[in-house]
C-alpha cells in the first residue's frame, strides 16, 4: 500500500494547478474577411511600390525577422532606403538576387515580392489562426520556383497589422 501511495505521488504533477491549453475560437469569417482584404491591399501596394500603403497595414510594434525585432520607424526607414534589404526583398529581384541569392536554394531562387505577385499563377490564399488575435497568411503560386509567402498577422485596436513575414536587415527570415 505504502508503495502505491509513492508511486501515485511521484507520477501526479508537481502543482495542483494543471496547466490546461486555452482553447482556440476559430476566427471568424468577419476576420478571415479582413486578413483577405489585408492581404491583397499589402500586395497591391507591393505592385505599385507604395510604401504608405504597406506601412499602413504594419503595426506600430514594427516587424520581427527571425527573432530579431524592428520598430516601425526602422522599418519605415528601411522602406525608403532603396539599398536595405527590406526594399530590395520587396520590390528588386535583381539586386536582391545579387547581394542574397547565394543564401536561396537554386529551386526557390532569392525574388522580390513584387516579382512574386506579378508574376504569379493559380494564386491563393490560405488563412489560419496561430492564438488568439494571431493568424497567418500563406500565398502561394503554381508558379515553379516561387516560394510561398508567409505573412503573420495579429490584430490590434480592431484591426490586422503584419507582424512578420517581411525580409528586414537580412537576407533571409525564419
Amino acid at each position: 500500500m505504502i508503495a502505491f501511495v509513492i508511486v501515485f505521488l511521484w507520477l501526479r504533477p508537481a502543482s495542483a494547478e494543471v496547466s490546461v491549453p486555452e482553447k482556440k475560437e476559430p476566427l471568424s469569417q468577419i476576420d478571415q474577411q479582413e486578413l483577405r482584404s489585408v492581404a491583397e491591399k499589402l500586395k497591391a501596394a507591393i505592385l505599385k511600390e507604395d510604401i504608405e500603403g504597406i506601412l499602413r497595414h504594419i503595426g506600430r510594434d514594427g516587424l520581427t525577422c527571425t527573432d530579431t525585432k524592428y520598430s516601425y520607424q526602422e522599418v519605415r526607414k528601411d522602406l525608403h532606403d532603396k539599398n536595405s534589404h527590406l526594399y530590395l526583398s520587396l520590390f528588386d529581384t535583381a539586386r536582391f538576387f545579387r547581394l542574397c541569392g547565394s543564401l536561396y536554394p537554386s529551386e526557390y531562387p532569392a525574388i522580390s515580392e513584387k516579382e512574386f505577385f506579378s508574376k504569379a499563377e493559380n494564386e491563393t490564399i490560405e488563412i489560419s489562426e496561430a492564438e488568439n488575435d494571431w493568424a497567418k497568411v500563406t500565398i502561394r503560386s503554381s508558379v515553379k520556383g516561387h516560394y510561398p509567402r508567409e505573412w503573420d498577422f495579429h490584430k490590434v485596436a480592431g484591426k490586422w497589422k503584419v507582424t512578420d513575414g517581411f525580409i528586414v536587415g537580412t537576407c533571409t527570415c525564419g
